[in-house]
């Protein structure tokens, strides 16, 4: 089966959900499918080209069996709304002719975001007359109307009708959660044409390591109830929860708040923090792939942060990576939101609404209280994530959709 992917970006080095797009390109061609990935120069969260890569019109190579097809995309670390639209639109174009130039698939898969890409993905699958399956990791426009980024009422208008365009076009939309499968049922997408397939973490690589590890040592940690947030620091994240708690809990001079990541929101929250004077919490930037592991390893508690606005239009995959290290999360999300769902269910956390940072630090004072619980939920988010949301057990469920799609065209 020849399978085309059209999505952000593929790098090994790279530290966003966007490694999903890898994991699975390369599996499937382990499989010995020939699959094709159409990309852009990798450069999130910093806005610049990696390091020892190009941005160029057009270039191949391969990667661990997958053909890696990279076309110009305009790049620049500002965080303003003008040059990120940019960065997507550009990508969203020229990977229409990267993907002309790639040999003819028998089914294509786009990423949304970015929304506009789903365009190319599905004029060529009009062309080479073959099926299209629309992926979506996050629901734009909504998640962009939530987070503030979107206000201007004839754009989203304007985004409102490629959402509906694509929703109609595509053989077989795949979503990430529930809530996602329910908001677009809701907008009348038929049912059958919806397919839940969750994120995903990789338990051989990301596992269950010694707490007290080189990570706690270079930073200062050993000795320390860990709390620590890692991932995209954006409008989102609710993290000025997390810094009003630590506030709170500044005289509890053995916790320690950790925030590794980098968005546009971070600024923001470090100069916050300084103003607040929390000796008790530490930024650190995006860690390298390489010692993932052992930084989720490090934490006691591991938070996962959603506002009420995206709680039905996002679903962050750190869920998944703190499930596979075997650490108890603490979730801060609304009431009826997919990761409260998950949490409950696996019996791997606690949750507590956004806007409560006294609920939040009472919460992280009771479950330092508790170790023998934290290590029980850190085992139950373990067990779950080798039952539903391994990497194998997702693969499968794309290969077996693309086999199905297949056979019917």
């Amino acid at each position: 089966m020849r399978i085309l992917f059209m999505g952000q970006c593929y790098a090994p080095e790279d530290v966003s959900a966007a490694v999903l797009i890898t994991e699975l390109a390369v599996d499937l061609a382990h499989r010995g499918h020939d699959v094709t990935v159409v990309t852009g120069a990798p450069s999130y969260p910093y806005g610049r080209v990696f390091e020892g890569y190009r941005n160029p019109l057009y270039s191949v190579e391969m990667l661990d069996g997958v053909r890696v097809v990279r076309t110009w995309s305009y790049i620049s670390p500002s965080k303003k709304v003008l040059p990120r639209l940019l960065h997507y639109g550009t990508y969203s174009l020229t990977a229409f002719y990267g993907g002309l130039f790639s040999p003819h698939p028998d089914v294509i898969l786009s990423y949304s975001p970015p929304l506009p890409l789903g365009l190319s993905a599905w004029l060529l699958s009009r062309l080479w007359r073959v099926p299209w399956v629309l992926q979506i990791e996050d629901l734009y426009p909504d998640a962009a109307i939530a987070a503030g980024v979107l206000t201007n009422r004839p754009l989203i208008a304007f985004f409102r009708a490629i959402e509906e365009f694509q929703y109609r076009r595509a053989q077989r939309i795949s979503v990430i959660s529930e809530n996602f499968r329910e908001n677009l049922l809701g907008k009348d997408v038929p049912d059958a044409k919806v397919e839940v397939i969750p994120v995903w973490a990789d338990p051989d690589q990301v596992r269950p390591l010694p707490k007290h590890n080189s990570f706690r040592r270079q930073n200062g940690l050993d000795g320390q109830f860990v709390v620590m947030y890692a991932g995209n620091i954006g409008l989102t994240s609710c993290l000025e929860d997390v810094l009003h708690s630590a506030e709170l809990l500044r005289d509890h001079h053995d916790i320690e708040f950790v925030i590794v990541g980098e968005g546009v929101r971070k600024d923001a929250l470090q100069a916050e923090a300084k103003t607040r004077s929390l000796t008790n919490v530490r930024f650190l930037p995006y860690q390298p792939r390489e010692i993932f592991p052992e930084m989720l390893a490090a934490a006691d508690l591991s938070l996962v942060t959603l506002n009420a606005g995206a709680a039905l239009s996002s679903m962050p995959s750190k869920t998944f990576n703190v499930m596979a290290s075997a650490r108890p999360i603490l979730a801060v999300t609304p009431s009826g939101s997919e990761v409260m769902r998950i949490v409950t269910e696996a019996g791997c956390g606690v949750n507590v609404p956004p806007g409560a940072p006294r609920e939040l630090a009472e919460a992280i004072i009771q479950l330092q209280a508790d170790r023998s619980a934290l290590v029980q939920m850190g085992q139950n988010g373990r067990a779950c994530l080798e039952g539903k949301y391994s990497r194998a057990h997702c693969v499968d469920a794309y290969e077996q959709m693309f086999s199905a799609l297949c056979e019917k065209s």
